[in-house]
Parts: C-alpha cells; sequence; structure tokens
C-alpha cells in the first residue's frame, strides 16, 4: 500500500474530534434555541458515544505500539501503572 493514502489513527483520531465538535455545535444550538429536552439528551448521548469510540481508538493504538515498546524496553511497571489507572478511569 502507498503510505501517502494510508490513513494512520491520528488521521482517524482527528476524523473523530470533527464529529464530536459537530455534535457539540449542534447541542450548542439545541439548547439556545431551547428545544425539547429529549433530544438535547440524545445529542448529548451521540457526544458521548463519540468520545468513547475516540477513547478506544487511542487505547488500541497506544496498547499495539507504545506499550508492546515499552514492555520490550524493560518498562513493564509503568506500562503496568499505565494501563490501571486507565481503567480506574473508565
Amino acid at each position: 500500500m502507498d503510505k501517502r493514502n494510508k490513513i494512520t489513527t491520528q488521521d482517524r483520531s482527528l476524523h473523530r474530534i470533527k464529529i464530536i465538535q459537530g455534535h457539540l455545535s449542534a447541542m450548542e444550538k439545541m439548547l439556545e434555541e431551547g428545544r425539547y429536552c429529549v433530544d438535547i439528551v440524545h445529542q448529548s448521548k451521540a457526544i458521548q458515544q463519540a468520545l468513547k469510540k475516540l477513547d478506544m481508538l487511542i487505547i488500541e493504538n497506544h496498547l499495539k505500539g507504545c506499550v508492546i515498546k515499552q514492555i520490550k524496553s524493560g518498562q513493564d511497571k509503568k506500562t503496568t501503572g499505565e494501563l490501571l489507572t486507565l481503567f480506574e478511569y473508565k
């Protein structure tokens, strides 16, 4: 595959951020217009779901790259601590 056409995790993450920004703008407009509360909550749920997908994309990339490198270089305690912190966060 031509590297110039390869879609990276960074590209995918930035795309998801733009989607989230669109949802946030829509929600802001809904609030300004005094739209129906349930519709606003649906928009909020869409934002939360998009953020979860972004988190998973970043975590997957971290596991496939950074974690492997850290463990191979003897930084297993650091890696374990970071991963445990991530799971506490969720």
